[in-house]
This record gives structure tokens, C-alpha cells and sequence, in this order.
């Protein structure tokens, strides 16, 4: 049998053997890793630029699936221990360079709250699941809060360290199982087992973009599709067989290809984050055997540049550290796009060119380390687990970080930070919310009573609201259900944030107005999201039926009022509705468990909010004057109960959790007044 040999291990900054190196696949890691940095330091010209992982997947699957067929074909078997031992010394030396650097440097420019808030994705750094923990703790990529994770850029090299781990062991099963068939017969098997696997792969990401958009994006089975294609094109020779016979036309495609990547790269094409990720499968798997077949061309040409080939050689210490480089920017700095894409280019490229060249490369062509491949194994598992545990933890959580100082004289009218007080204990409360969207709607009933069927409806700031709720209808004995989506307001076609987001959140209001809400036939329903017309929301993303729209708009108005409208006379046909007015927000970047972290007095942790009304919370009171079954509930001044000044700490609870939600301690505090002002409305028992 005949076969390519492999370019390189990994598509991430791998170093192939000079007898089979190809310069353009260096090249095109080059671009796909500066797609990524484009995107990290916000370019709006290059907002799809997260694809460059894509084309890093697609790369993997390719050349690392040529690595273990040329070891087949050489050795007759897959040598694992000498594979997994490369891949630990290849991959593992910069990443724990990486780790550590990043968890100091984190330490001099955030909070210690900010610092325990990290640990966990620290340590699944090191063990090569924070795609896992990502999904377990429902971070959003493309969500606001991108900037404040400094590893959040390791769970594609999760998923990548996952694939190689399990990939060498299903391909040496596969050969094992068909070993009584010729080698041609065992690779269309294979080939073919294979292609299903892209096929599944691929839809069971569609089936999950709209439900569940993070698990989408972090799992390594949706995923998977990527790797599988590009080991596809590895175990089919006859795909690049038929391209060589077309030479012409590769070069054409190479041209086509790479510029559909800059498409896709780019704030023109509206599609979400997983449509797109199969259009550049596509197109990468094409790019690919263009390149590998295409005799000569522009495209090829560029890309084997000396210039290109060194920056792909380096891209795997370029990815690692580019994000480092861009979150001290953007913390400390401030600086404009263009200066954070230019620095980030420079400073991240000039740390991975010393990376590769005083560590990364020697300790991979250590021919002394490539005789122990027993030993590197150990010491690499070893590390990667006293890091995570031991290592990590020592690093970001010092028990005496943000130690209150209240001792010795106090300024006459400041409040001192009440000794012993618990930040640490309000980041560890569990945030979670049940959901009933496409499930059976016990899921999401929370209290069980034999009164009145209770539905809290709304975005995150129903969920802060779930304590309070919950031992409101225990008291009142009441059957209560929460129906929540994050950042999706409770009116009917308003969306927020991102594409991606528009489509879960339709989808999930779909489901209330089509099943849940007949189903579950509530007496009363109340109602909360988060401001969408104040001053500190304007430039966030806001959309209606006919697309976005600018917050604070006239425009946005109009679609706020309209939707209200209808919603709420849908709602109230046969039952009580009650919207509750959404609570006061602090500024942008007001980070009040920060703070409180390291401050001495109260006073530098409060904010002022406005204690007018906002246009949509006139519209709400409005509502309610005109009809019998609609109330309107302002409790601005139960979380601020000193408003327009809003104190991080309240009868030595505390009040914030980030600059607009309030701590689940806190909220169980306003059980008994939010039970007043129902009771006052005539929302009780009986």
C-alpha cells in the first residue's frame, strides 16, 4: 500500500521531519492562528475570526491520522508509547510554561475574587478538560464576559489533547479488526466507519446550537466531525489520488478556498458558530487537497514562504500566549483595537519564537528524552496532576489575599468593610437554574403546593429571583414553576447578544407559547429580565423580529413596547401577570465582589443609579393602570434600599454578585417584603 507520509504531529505548532516537510501547511497554520488573535483583540472586520480552531482541527486530523499510518505501514502497528510520549513532550512543556506565567501574572491585575473565581479552569487547563468545565459551567464564548478568563482559550487544546489520546487506540483497534482483510479493503472500511462518524458528529452539533449553543461548541463530540474529516482525506488516498490528475484546477481551488476562508472569517457572513464551523470544514478539507495536489500557484507559494512557514512552526506557542498578552491590555492598558491587534501580534509572536526556540525544540528532539518514553509519560501525567492540585491552588488562592483592613481609626462617616465578611462564599453559590425547553415540565417545578400554580418566567434576573420565589410559595403554599433563559427577555421575538443566542432563545419562548405555558396553565405568571434601555446597556446587542436593534433607540423602544404588548395580553387572558421592574445596575466593568476583595471601606464599593424610571418601566406601569390582571412591581429600593446609592452591603449581607444581579443570600433576604407587595396587589393564597 501506498501512502502520504505525515507533514508534522499536530496542527498546532508541530515540527515535521525534514523528509516529508511540507512549507505551505506551516503556512496555513499561520493564518488560522492570527484569525484566532484577530478575533481575541476584537477586530469587527474579523469578528468569525474564531475559525481559525476549526481549520487547526481539520489540520490535526489530517496530519496526525498520516503519522499513524506511516507508522502502520513502517512497524506493521501504531507504536503508542512512543506517539503519546511525543505528544507530552511536545505539547505539555510550553502549556505548563503558559499555565504558570498566566496564574502569576493574573495575580498582579485581578482581584482576589477574580483570582478564586479562575481556580477551577486552572486546574482543567492542566488536565485537558476545560472544553468539559466550560460546558458544565455554561460559559459563553461569544458572551460578555470573554475577557475575564484567562485560560478560556485551552479548551480547544482540550479537545485536541482528548482526540489524540483516543484516536491512536480506536485507529489500532480498527486495524486490528480488520487485519485479515488487504490493506485497500481495511482502509475503505475504515474510511467509511469514519465519514459516518463525521456525518453524526456534524448533525448532533446542529441538533444541539439551538438548545444547548455552549455544549454545542465546547464538546468534543460535536466537535469530533472536524478531526474525523480531516483523518478522513488521511485514510482515503484515492481523494488526493484524483485531485493530482486535475493540477489546474487545484491551484484555482487553493484560491477559491483560502479566500472562502477569509469570507468566513469575517463580519459578512451571518452565520452561527456552528454552521460556520462546518462551512469551513469544507472548505479547509478542500484547501488542503488543493495545496497537497496544486502544482505551484499563488496561494501555495505565499504559504511556503520562509516567513509564513516559521510563523506556523511557532503557532503553537503563538495561540498559547496570545490571550495572555491581550487580557493584560485589556485590564490594565485599555488600549484602541488596532494598537491591542498590534501588540498582541508582536509581543505574542515574539514569546512563542523564544518558547520554540529555548524549550519547545530542544526538549523535542531530545533524542536522550526519545529513549525514556516510559519515564516522559510519568513525568508528564505527574505534572500535569500535582499543577492542577497542588500547584495552581497555591498560586490563586491566598487565603490572605484581599484581607480587610478595619483596625485603627476610621474617618468619620465611612463605613469599614465588616470584618470576617464572606466574598468567597457568594462565589461559590450555586447559580443554577432547571429548565423544562424540550423536556417534561416537572423539570422545571421547583415547589409543589396545593394553592396556586406560580410561573417565574424571564432571563438571569428571574433566576436571582428563584430563592426569594421559592420560599414565598412554601409560605403561600403555592405549586411554583420557574421557566428561565439566559440573556432572553421575557417578550415575545426580543432577543440579545449574538445570533447564536437569538436562535436558543426563540426557540425556548416557542416552547413556552406552544406547550409550557398551555400545559402547565398557571394562575399567576411573574415576569423579569434584565434592563434593555438603560444607559449602561447601550452598544450591547439587542434585537427584535426584523433584526437588531441599537439600545436606547427610538426604534428599540417601539420594539420593546410593541412586544410587551402583545406578550402580556396573551398572558393575561385568564390569569394574574406581574412584572417586576428590572433592579438598578452598576456601571460598566463594576465588579463588586472584586471590590469588596480589596477595599476598606464600604464607600468604594458603592455605585449611584438613576432612580427615575426608565421608558420601558413607564410602559409597565401603564400596563398595570389600564387592566385588572396586570401589576407592576418596582423593587429597586429593596436592592437598594438608599437609592440612587446603591451599597455592596446590606444588613451584613451581601447585596451584588456582578454589577447586575444579586447575591442568592442577599435575595432570599427579600422573600418577605416581595411577599408584602404581592399580597398588597391581592397576589396571595386562596
Amino acid at each position: 500500500m501506498k501512502t502520504s507520509s505525515a507533514a508534522g504531529e499536530s496542527a498546532i505548532g508541530s515540527e515535521p521531519t525534514a523528509a516529508t516537510y511540507r512549507p505551505h501547511l506551516d503556512g496555513l497554520r499561520a493564518v488560522a492562528v492570527y484569525l484566532v488573535v484577530l478575533f481575541h483583540a476584537g477586530s469587527s472586520w474579523f469578528s468569525g475570526g474564531f475559525i481559525g480552531v476549526d481549520v487547526f482541527f481539520v489540520l490535526s486530523g489530517y496530519l496526525v491520522t498520516q503519522l499513524l499510518l506511516r507508522d502502520i505501514v513502517s512497524n506493521g502497528r501504531i507504536r503508542l508509547g512512543r506517539f503519546y510520549s511525543r505528544r507530552f513532550r511536545r505539547l505539555l512543556p510550553a502549556a505548563f510554561v503558559v499555565l504558570i506565567v498566566t496564574a502569576c501574572v493574573y495575580t498582579a491585575i485581578a482581584s482576589p475574587a477574580e483570582q478564586i473565581d479562575v481556580i477551577g479552569s486552572f486546574k482543567a487547563a492542566f488536565l485537558y478538560s476545560t472544553n468539559w468545565y466550560f460546558v458544565h459551567q455554561s460559559t459563553a464564548y461569544f458572551g460578555a464576559n470573554i475577557a475575564t478568563n484567562p485560560v478560556l482559550h485551552f479548551w480547544s487544546l482540550a479537545v485536541e489533547e482528548q482526540f489524540y489520546v483516543v484516536w491512536p487506540l480506536t485507529l489500532t483497534g480498527a486495524f486490528v479488526l480488520t487485519r485479515r482483510w488487504d490493506r485497500a479493503k481495511q482502509l475503505r472500511m475504515i474510511g467509511a466507519v469514519v465519514a459516518v462518524g463525521v456525518l453524526g458528529s456534524a448533525l448532533f452539533a446542529l441538533s444541539l446550537k439551538s438548545g444547548d449553543p455552549n455544549r454545542a461548541y465546547y464538546g468534543t463530540d460535536t466537535r469530533a466531525y472536524e478531526l474525523l474529516a480531516g483523518a478522513l482525506v488521511a485514510l482515503v488516498p484515492s481523494i488526493v489520488a484524483t485531485a493530482r490528475q486535475r493540477r489546474g484546477q487545484m491551484r484555482a481551488a487553493t484560491i477559491a478556498s483560502i479566500a472562502a476562508l477569509g469570507v468566513l472569517a469575517s463580519s459578512w457572513v451571518h452565520l452561527d458558530a456552528i454552521e460556520r464551523g462546518i462551512a469551513v470544514t469544507i472548505t479547509t478539507v478542500v484547501l488542503i487537497v488543493a495545496l497537497e495536489t496544486a502544482d505551484g500557484g499563488i496561494v501555495k507559494r505565499l504559504l511556503s514562504t520562509r516567513t509564513m512557514t516559521y510563523l506556523g512552526k511557532i503557532s503553537y506557542g503563538t495561540y498559547l500566549w496570545h490571550w495572555l498578552v491581550i487580557l493584560v491590555l485589556l485590564k490594565t492598558f485599555h488600549p484602541s483595537t488596532l494598537a491591542t491587534i498590534g501588540i498582541a501580534f508582536l509581543v505574542a509572536t515574539g514569546l512563542a519564537s523564544l518558547s520554540f526556540d529555548l524549550m519547545e525544540h530542544p526538549i523535542r528532539a531530545s533524542q536522550r528524552l526519545d529513549r525514556h518514553r516510559g519515564a516522559v509519560i510519568a513525568l508528564g501525567l505527574t505534572v500535569t496532576v500535582v499543577s492542577a492540585l497542588v500547584l495552581v491552588p497555591s498560586i490563586l488562592d491566598d487565603s490572605h489575599a484581599g484581607a480587610v483592613g478595619v483596625a485603627g481609626s476610621v474617618t468619620s462617616g465611612v463605613a469599614p468593610v465588616p470584618a470576617g465578611l464572606d466574598w468567597r462564599a457568594v462565589k461559590r453559590e450555586d447559580r443554577s437554574a432547571p429548565t423544562c425547553f424540550a423536556k417534561p415540565l416537572t423539570k422545571c417545578v421547583v415547589v409543589h403546593g396545593t394553592g396556586k400554580t406560580v410561573a417565574l418566567i424571564g432571563d438571569s434576573h428571574a433566576q436571582m429571583l428563584i430563592a426569594p420565589m421559592t420560599e414565598i410559595a412554601k409560605a403561600e403554599n403555592w405549586t411554583l414553576a420557574v421557566l428561565i433563559w439566559n440573556a432572553c427577555p421575557w417578550q415575545d421575538g426580543l432577543w440579545r447578544f449574538t445570533a447564536a443566542n437569538r436562535r436558543s432563545c426563540l426557540a425556548w419562548k416557542a416552547d413556552l407559547r406552544t406547550r409550557v405555558i398551555p400545559r402547565l396553565n398557571p394562575d399567576v405568571v411573574v415576569l423579569i429580565h434584565a434592563p434593555m434601555d438603560r444607559e449602561g446597556l447601550k452598544g450591547q446587542h439587542l434585537g427584535g423580529p426584523d433584526g437588531p436593534l441599537a439600545t436606547g433607540s427610538p426604534a428599540a423602544e417601539r420594539a420593546i413596547e410593541a412586544a410587551t404588548d402583545k406578550t402580556v395580553a396573551r398572558l393575561s387572558a385568564n390569569r394574574d401577570v406581574v412584572i417586576i421592574e428590572p433592579i438598578p445596575q452598576g456601571p460598566p466593568g463594576y465588579d463588586p465582589l472584586g471590590c469588596l476583595s480589596t477595599a476598606r471601606f464600604l464607600d468604594q464599593c458603592r455605585f449611584v443609579a438613576s432612580a427615575s424610571p426608565s421608558p420601558t418601566e413607564q410602559h409597565y406601569r401603564a400596563l398595570a393602570r389600564s387592566s385588572d390582571h396586570v401589576f407592576d412591581l418596582d423593587i429597586d429600593r429593596l436592592a437598594c434600599p438608599y437609592l440612587p446609592i446603591c451599597d455592596p452591603v446590606v444588613r451584613g449581607k451581601i447585596v451584588w454578585y456582578d454589577l447586575s444581579h444579586l447575591s442568592i443570600a442577599y435575595s432570599r433576604t427579600l422573600a418577605e417584603p416581595i411577599r408584602s407587595l404581592l399580597t398588597a396587589d391581592g397576589i396571595g393564597s386562596g
